[in-house]
């Protein structure tokens, strides 16, 4: 008994006297080691590489779908000016010098169509003949008929030559309440400065636009390039733009 106890007390050493060190397995060679180093880079180049790879529709459709929700608040937000206002054209850039001093180029306007008919002289109205562009000038006269007669507050002349020049069958009769679209109710000092560079300047904008859309999406965003969703963006930046012309008088 005395010698089995002396045995297993032997055999049972103290955890501080035994080797800490833990065993180690097999050792690599170098070559097995960059073998393994370079099946992984390669995993993850073609990991990346399949990431990139997105098809032109894909793309096209991917960068359609995202710009779709902000074009539908834009709509919306629209809309609801339009019904409230009661006007399609219920803004509008100043883009001409022909209301100086009140309004200058760049001004932001804010339209209704409340009044109409009831139009009266001094009231700063939104018209438009035919195809014409939209023009922001004051009423200066009222006929019997319940015709209007538009000016610049800087220009020299009336609106008779702009009624003639846009189609007008009888200039010198005034423009109608058919041709009112609206008058000004407020206007925003040089907001609208960009809306008017890119219609004097669409290709320019257009240029701009899509440098910095490459900038922020594969320089800042770290991206890759898409063909499809460069594409799409030319196509909605001059789609862009055309809307940009009933903005503008």
């Amino acid at each position: 008994m005395s010698e089995s106890k002396k045995d297993s007390s032997r055999s049972r050493t103290p955890a501080s006297k035994r080797d800490p060190s833990p065993k180690k397995g097999p050792s690599q060679s170098p070559k097995s080691e960059k073998k393994q180093k370079g099946e992984k880079g390669k995993d993850k180049t073609k990991s990346k590489k399949n990431v990139k790879k997105l098809g032109f529709w894909k793309s096209f459709k991917q960068a359609m779908t995202s710009d779709m929700k902000s074009d539908i608040i834009i709509l919306a937000i629209f809309g609801l000016m339009v019904l409230g206002l009661k006007t399609y054209y219920p803004i509008s850039v100043v883009v001409s010098g022909s209301m100086e001093p009140v309004m200058y180029r760049g001004d932001f306007v804010l339209a209704s169509g409340r009044k109409a008919p009831n139009y009266e002289k001094g009231d700063i109205v939104m018209w438009r003949i035919n195809k014409s562009p939209i023009i922001v000038h004051r009423i200066i006269e009222v006929t019997e008929d319940g015709h209007f007669l538009t000016k610049g507050d800087n220009n020299a002349l009336d609106d008779i030559g702009l009624y003639a020049k846009y189609g007008h069958p009888n200039p010198s009769d005034g423009i109608t309440n058919d041709n009112i679209k609206g008058r000004v109710l407020y206007h925003v000092p040089k907001i609208g400065y960009p809306v008017m560079l890119a219609k004097e300047n669409m290709v320019i904008a257009v240029i701009i636009t899509l440098l910095w859309d490459l900038l922020y999406h594969n320089v800042i965003k770290r991206k890759p390039f898409e063909l499809g969703r460069f594409a799409y963006n030319i196509v909605s930046t001059i789609s862009m733009l055309q809307l940009s012309q009933f903005l503008t008088h």
